[in-house]
This record gives structure tokens, sequence and C-alpha cells, in this order.
């Protein structure tokens, strides 16, 4: 009698574990892609949906190895004529008097044009749109990364990296820039515009030095040395902008104030 309750309680305990199982197995689930918003539609076989090629961009050093549905930009640099531009993005959605020209696909808004006479001030500025990602030619993606993020990949990389603060028009922009992936004639640009507020003006301006009394006091009418803008402010913020400009030579920006971050 024994042995049979035995067996009535393992066959119990045996069919519980395989219930338990069974609802496991088919319990919903829910999938999340961060390309939903701006990539080509998921394909249904599995080695077509990892397949890459190569994605080639007149004036960059190398060709770009892109997986399928990634969508990569900028696909035509600066200074090239309008016509690549054309070929490439279309019919523009706008042109202005001073010549910039402005396509708007969905998921981003594209323009290009020359501050100056020649071409050698000419850019290509991008704009993500909301709910959608971009990446660019350095593997940073729009609407995602964070500028925080754009520091660590490039310092994974072992490039250097420098950052302004801009200060105008009530606002404040971040404007973090290196030598281009695509070419090293090429400078580009990551930045995020904030207004300005008190409590973003407190959180940027710089705190004066605490003196050191181990030092002697410098002498009357020394010149204060200028502190750096603090941009701990924007290394959460999500980068949306992004402008290749030629690098003439040097990879940082010329605009704004040197800034200094912990």
């Amino acid at each position: 009698m024994l042995s049979l309750r035995v067996w009535i309680i393992t066959a119990l305990i045996v069919l519980a574990a395989i219930g338990a199982y069974v609802v496991w197995a088919t319990r919903a689930r829910v999938n999340y892609t961060s390309r939903s918003l701006s990539a080509a539609p998921p394909a249904t076989h599995t080695a077509a949906n990892s397949a890459t090629h190569p994605l080639h961009i007149d004036g960059c050093n190398d060709d770009f190895i892109v997986k399928t549905g990634e969508l990569v930009e900028p696909r035509v640099v600066p200074g090239a004529p309008i016509e690549d531009f054309r070929r490439t993005y279309g019919k523009e959605t706008h042109r202005d008097k001073s010549g910039i020209t402005t396509w708007d696909p969905n998921p981003f808004t594209l323009s290009e044009g020359s501050l100056g006479p020649d071409r050698s001030s000419s850019f290509v500025a991008l704009s993500v749109n909301q709910g959608h990602v971009v990446e660019t030619l350095d593997g940073i993606e729009l609407g995602i990364d964070s500028l925080g993020t754009v520091f660590r990949k490039m310092r994974d990389r072992g490039v250097e990296t420098h950052e302004r603060v801009i200060h105008g028009d009530g606002s404040w922009t971040l404007v973090i820039s290196f030598y281009s992936t695509c070419a090293r004639k090429y400078r580009s640009e990551y930045s995020r515009t904030f207004p300005a507020t008190p409590e973003i003006d407190s959180l940027v301006t710089p705190h004066p030095p605490v003196p050191d009394p181990g030092k002697p006091a410098p002498p009357p009418g020394t010149p204060a040395k200028p502190l750096p803008w603090r941009s701990d402010f924007f290394l959460n913020k999500v980068v949306t902008q992004y402008t290749l400009v030629p690098s003439n030579g040097h990879d940082d920006s010329i605009e704004g104030s040197p800034s200094d971050h912990n």
C-alpha cells in the first residue's frame, strides 16, 4: 500500500513539472529592436538577416561593412557636387537663399552647404527625427547613444576627442569633435543644444577655485585664468545632431569655449 502511494505522489510531481514547463515554454515574450522605426523590415531568414555588404562612399578612405537594414549616414561628403546629393537622396526638400540645401527623409533631416565663398567651409549636417535611429560612419547611433557614450566609444577605439561649450542666443550647446572615421581630412562633430535656464546655467557655469592655503596668493592685478565650462550636465543626454566638416588639419572645433568633465 505504501509503495502504491509513493508511485502516485511521484506521478503527480512529474505531471506538475511537465505542466510548469509547458506554461514557461508557451509564455508571451516581448522582443525589442532599437532599429524598428528606421531599419528595413526584418528578414525572415536568419542568414539573410545577418548578411553584410560593403558601403562605398566617395571621399572616404575605405568601404564600410554594414548589416542588412542598417541606416548609415551620411553617404555623401562635404564639398561634393550637388548632383551627388541628389542621386543619393533625391530632389531636395528646400534650398534657401544662402545656398543651404535640405532633404527630409522620414528618419532624419540632412543639410549641406558652405558658409564661405570656397568649399573649404562646406558641411553636411544630420538631425535625427524623434523615434528613429541613424548610425553615423563613426559607429555612433543618433537617437540612442548619449554624449557620454560618444566619449566612451571613441576612448575604447583610442580616438582623441575634444569638447567645447557654446553659450549664446539663450542656449547651451556641447560639441564633441574628432577626426572622422571616413577620412582624416574630415572632422566629425556631435552636439546637443538646450535652452539656457537658471538651473542649467548653474550646472554649466564653472565654480570658482577654492584658495589653497599652502600656496601664495597671486600678485594684485594678475588676470584670472579662465575656467572651462562644466559639461557633466550634457553627458547623459541622447545625441541627436551630427555634422561632418573638412578638418583643415585639425580635429577640434573652433567654436565655443573648451570644457572639461569628470
